[in-house]
Order: structure tokens, then sequence, then C-alpha cells
């Protein structure tokens, strides 16, 4: 039996780490998860598979891995960009809400980004555990912030929300029509006049429906 994946101790094991997570992201893009065998992943990090194992515990753990480090990139950059516009307090939620749409589409259009969600969508049936990573690591903390801003807006008086779960999927879909457009067309890299034009007619529909006219 593999042995259970060990904490780092050190910056040299969480360096060797990311090698690992690094190669095995090449390896899963090109074969996807199925397809991918240990040895594969073995062969691109070229370290041993005791190493493997202990840092990660198998294939699967290593996935997670990936999924999980690519994922807080991006709810890193879009968590920071809700903190700097300040969201919940802002004055032009128009600027603002696009602003942040705009960073939501650009970093979800990321190659290994899309590549990655590609990949975990298409294994999604034999493994729907892969998609659960995704949704609990990504949209559903991303949510949780905007949650937190939208309530803000509405004690201001700026928002209406009747039901604000669905409020915030909402916004939350239309921020990456782009992205999921660009998913159905390989080589396909929409140009930040595209991303634009979707994202400002996003945003003003959203607050056609949810602010308030005397906010």
């Amino acid at each position: 039996m593999p042995a259970s994946p060990t904490p780092p101790t050190a910056g040299r094991r969480n360096a060797k780490q990311d090698a690992i997570r690094q190669a095995a992201m090449r390896v899963f893009l090109r074969h996807g998860y199925a397809g991918t065998s240990v040895d594969a992943i073995l062969a691109e990090a070229g370290v041993s598979r005791q190493t493997l194992y202990n840092h990660f515990g198998g294939k699967e753990g290593l996935f997670r891995a990936v999924v999980q480090d690519v994922l807080d990139q991006v709810l890193g950059t879009l968590a920071d960009q809700v903190e700097e516009t300040a969201l919940g307090e802002s004055d032009d939620l128009e600027a603002d809400l696009t602003r942040l749409g705009t960073t939501w589409a650009t970093v979800m259009l990321q190659p290994h980004v899309l590549a990655l969600r590609r990949l975990v969508i298409g294994e999604s049936t034999n493994f729907p555990h892969l998609a659960q990573t995704w949704n609990e690591r990504g949209p559903e903390r991303l949510q949780q912030y905007l949650l937190r801003a939208f309530g803000r807006l509405a004690d201001r008086g700026l928002l209406r929300l009747d039901d604000p779960q669905v409020t915030v999927t909402l916004y939350a879909h239309s921020m990456v029509l782009v992205p999921d457009q660009a998913m159905l067309q390989l080589g396909a890299t929409p140009d930040s006049a595209t991303i634009d034009r979707y994202i400002t007619a996003a945003v003003r529909m959203f607050l056609a429906r949810y602010a308030t006219t005397t906010g």
C-alpha cells in the first residue's frame, strides 16, 4: 500500500512538490486523467515512485493538487480584485463590476486554465470527484466572496437581493460567457475588445435587474 502523503518540512521539499505538480499537469493535459499513468508522470517529473506517493498519495491526490494550485491562483487574483475595488463599499457599481468581470474573464482565458477546465469536464462522467474538486475549490469559494460583497451592497441600498445565491450565480455565470465560448473553439483566443463588449453588456443587464433606483 502506498504511503500516506506527508506535509512539507523544508523549502526544498516544497520546490520538489511544485516541480512534480508542474510535470503532472503537462502529462494530464496531454493524455487526460484516465489516460495518464503514474509511470508517465514519473518520467516527466524525473522522480521516484516513492517520492510521488510520499508527497501526494497517488495519481488522484496529485491531480487534486494540480487543480487546487490552478484554482488558488485564479481565486487569489479575483479575491485581490474584490478587495482592491472594495466592492462592498463601491460608489460606482457599473465600473467596479465591469473591472472585476474583465479580470475574471481574462484569467479564465489563460490557456492552462481553459485546458484544465476542459479536462475536468471531459472526465466528469467517469470521475465525478474531479468535477467536485474543481467546483468546491473554485466557483463555490469565489461565490462566498461575492455573497459577502453583494450583501454589503444590499445593506447600503444599492442592490436588490431577493435571492442572494441566485443573484451571485447569475453574475458569476455572465462573467464567464467568453471563456465558455472559447472552451468550445480550440485555438480561438478572444481579444480584449470582445471581452470588454460582453462584460460591459452583461454588467448593464445585471444592474438593470438588480440595482435599486434609489441607491
